[in-house]
């Protein structure tokens, strides 16, 4: 057993483009109840799948399993620009994903991410808490 800390971002939702610039962006997942309760849902899920024998290869890992594969949550603000789910994105033609923006909006949304710390128990993942990762500036 040991104790792990890591980030985690909630994927962009929506996005509003006026002119060159990002005014806003919207998170799936904004504040600790609601990334809180997504977690243990997935981690529900994870824990189903290996009853069921779905991982006879090797043992699930909480952030290649509940994070990676099953949350709307990314370990990175870089991973949470790569996503390719469909977002609404107003102002800007017919995008539909930040990566497909130009280079300095995804440098502007990638700024405007807030994220949180997961710190979790790598035996029992149960044992987990969420904490905002607070602004630098």
């Amino acid at each position: 057993m040991s104790i792990e800390k890591i980030t985690a971002f909630p994927e962009i939702t929506f996005a509003v483009i006026e002119g060159d610039n990002v005014a806003s962006i919207t998170q799936g997942y904004y504040d600790i109840d609601k990334v809180t309760e997504h977690i243990q849902t997935c981690i529900g899920m994870v824990r189903r799948y290996e009853k069921m024998g779905y991982y006879n290869l090797a043992k699930p890992e909480f952030i290649s399993e509940v994070i990676t594969t099953f949350t709307n949550l990314e370990v990175s603000k870089k991973d949470v620009i790569r996503a390719n789910n469909f977002m609404e994105i107003t102002g800007y033609k017919e995008c539909n994903r930040v990566w497909q923006l130009p280079d300095e909006m995804k440098v502007q949304a990638s700024a405007m991410l807030k994220g949180f710390y997961i710190t979790y128990d790598t035996v029992k993942w149960e044992d987990f808490s969420v904490e905002p990762i607070e602004d630098d500036g």
